[in-house]
C-alpha cells in the first residue's frame, strides 16, 4: 500500500467511529443496526488488516476471511435498504426483500458449482472461487442497486431522509466497490494498477462516510420527501395508486396463502 493510500485509510478509519458515534448519539443505531453492523466489522477488519500488512502469507489468508464476512453483511444491508425503501407498501417490501434475499442466496452458490462444473487445471482453485464468488456477489449487489435507483427516480415513493441518506451513500459505495472488484479481477498480476483502483475506491468510500456524517440526523426520522417522478403530479398519483393496488393485491395473497396453509389441503 502507498503512503497516500495508508493516509486514505487511517482517514476512513476516523469517519467510520465518527459515523457510529453520530448514530449512537442520535440514537439511530438500533433503526440501522445493519449499517452499524457493516460499519463496524468494516473498522475492525480493516484496523487487524493494517497490523497484519508485514507478514503477506497471513494477511491474504485474513484479507479473503475478512472480504467474505463483508461480502455477507452487505448482502444483508442491500435488503435491509429495500425494506426500508418500501416500508410505506409493506406487502410489496415484503416480496422484494425475500425476493432479493433468496437471488443473492442463488448468486452466492453459483461460484461453487462454477468450480465444481470446471475441470480446467488451475494452481489455486480456491482463489478462483474466491474472486468469483466476489466479483458475482460484487456485481449482484450493484444491479439490484442501480435497479432500486431507477424505481425510486420513477415511482413517487415517499422516504424518511435519513432513508434517503442511508440508501444513496450505500448505493455509490457498494457500485463503486464492485467495479473496483471487477477492474482489479481483470488485470491479474497489474500490481500498480491494482493500487491506483484501490486508492480510487478507498476516496469514494471516505466520501459516503462524510455524507453519512454529515446527513445522517435525529430529526431525518420525522421528515420525509417524495423523490421519484417528480415532473408530472397527475402521472405520480396514477402511479401511487398502483403501488398501493400491488400492495394490496400482494397483502391479500399472502393472507390467502397462510389461511390454506393453517386449514390445510
Amino acid at each position: 500500500m502507498s503512503q497516500w493510500g495508508q493516509v486514505v485509510t487511517y482517514v476512513n478509519l476516523g469517519l467510520s467511529l465518527a459515523v457510529l458515534g453520530m448514530l449512537w448519539g442520535a440514537r439511530l443505531m438500533a433503526r440501522y443496526k445493519l449499517l452499524v453492523g457493516y460499519l463496524l466489522a468494516d473498522f475492525l477488519l480493516t484496523a487487524t488488516g493494517l497490523t497484519l500488512a508485514g507478514n503477506r502469507n497471513i494477511y491474504a489468508q485474513f484479507y479473503f476471511g475478512a472480504q467474505s464476512v463483508k461480502i455477507v453483511i452487505a448482502a444483508f444491508v442491500l435488503v435491509e435498504i429495500y425494506a426500508l425503501s418500501l416500508e410505506n407498501t409493506p406487502a410489496l417490501a415484503r416480496f422484494v426483500r425475500n425476493g432479493v434475499a433468496y437471488i443473492l442466496l442463488a448468486s452466492a452458490l453459483f461460484p461453487g458449482a462454477a468450480l465444481l462444473l470446471d475441470r480446467s487445471p488451475a494452481r489455486y482453485p480456491w482463489l478462483r472461487g474466491f474472486f468469483l464468488f466476489e466479483q458475482t456477489m460484487g456485481a449482484m449487489m450493484a444491479i439490484f442497486l442501480v435497479l432500486l435507483t431507477l424505481f425510486l427516480a420513477y415511482f413517487p415513493v415517499r422516504l424518511r431522509r435519513n432513508v434517503f441518506v442511508y440508501s444513496s451513500g450505500f448505493i455509490v459505495w457498494a457500485v463503486t466497490h464492485s467495479a473496483a472488484v471487477f477492474l482489479v479481477n481483470q488485470s491479474p498480476g497489474n500490481l500498480p494498477f491494482h493500487a491506483r483502483v484501490n486508492f480510487a475506491q478507498a476516496c469514494l468510500q471516505g466520501m459516503c462516510l462524510f455524507y453519512w456524517l454529515l446527513g445522517f440526523r435525529r430529526e431525518g426520522e420525522l421528515s420525509t420527501a417524495v423523490v421519484g417522478h417528480l415532473w408530472s403530479r397527475a402521472e405520480a398519483e396514477r402511479l401511487t395508486e398502483l403501488l398501493g393496488a400491488i400492495n394490496i393485491r400482494l397483502e391479500r395473497l399472502r393472507r390467502e396463502r397462510n389461511r390454506v396453509n393453517y386449514n390445510g389441503p
